[in-house]
């Protein structure tokens, strides 16, 4: 299936939404870091940059190893990302230390980089100067969206007491979050700014994961499993790109 020339839209219960599967991580990576260059060298010849969000986790390092590999003028690239841990960058808590240790390398090392947290700053003074700059920007162009297993993306926990608020805020682009069940504060992306976007990815490795999605799609309740919130949303296109884990076997769906 080549996501490039060719989405098959699936409707589930209601859900605009499509499913790609791979037979290997490899083969995942491949296509979805070949489909983010493509998007992203689209977007620069049409209007001279582009902008992606991505997450942390240890899912994405393949794929951000694969990127920072790609021949495009990284110079024109502005990456933000779509939460992140309260802790200084030098942490390997750090979402951001993730991203410059795997994505802002070799051919991407001059991409631009918005950071959403930075230790030394005063946190209030700086959620509104972040507010600033990330309702400013124009359309996103790609985000790369993980899922945890209690149905988590982001840093919009069902176990935090903001998640309404990310869920369903018109008006707001970042948010400060305390999850109640995870480690550290957060700084998130409203589900309102991740989603406006010409293209967003939802990345998921193992079968595991897959078959919570399945659990969470068929209870859909966002509040539970806020995932569903963004697969259920009407505006929303979301590709849902899928591998088993090294080891497993699994059948393409």
């Amino acid at each position: 299936m080549n996501l490039r020339i060719s989405l098959v839209i699936k409707h589930v219960f209601g859900m605009k939404m499509q499913f790609h599967s791979f037979k290997t991580t490899e083969q995942l990576t491949q296509e979805l870091s070949d489909s983010i260059s493509t998007i992203l060298l689209s977007a620069i010849r049409e209007r001279g940059n582009a902008f992606m969000v991505v997450s942390g986790g240890k899912t994405p390092i393949d794929l951000f190893n694969a990127l920072s590999q790609k021949e495009l003028p990284w110079e024109r690239v502005i990456i933000t990302l779509a939460d992140e841990r309260c802790v200084d960058v030098q942490s390997p808590e750090s979402n951001e230390h993730l991203v410059r240790n795997y994505l802002l390398q070799n051919k991407a090392k001059n991409a631009n980089f918005i950071s959403l947290f930075h230790a030394d700053f005063v946190l209030s003074d700086h959620l509104q100067q972040l507010e600033r700059t990330i309702s400013q920007l124009p359309s996103f162009d790609v985000v790369v969206l993980g899922m945890g297993e209690d149905g988590h993306t982001a840093s919009l926990f069902p176990c935090s007491n903001e998640l309404l608020e990310g869920l369903t805020n018109d008006r707001q682009s970042v948010l400060l979050v305390h999850p109640q069940k995870a480690p550290f504060q957060r700084i998130s992306l409203t589900k309102k700014r991740l989603l406006n976007s010409q293209n967003v990815f939802l990345h998921l490795v193992g079968q595991k994961k897959k078959l919570a999605l399945q659990e969470f799609l068929l209870t859909n309740n966002p509040f539970e499993r806020p995932i569903v919130s963004f697969l259920n949303d009407k505006m929303a296109n979301v590709n849902i790109m899928y591998a088993p884990s090294l080891g497993e076997n699994e059948c393409i769906q």
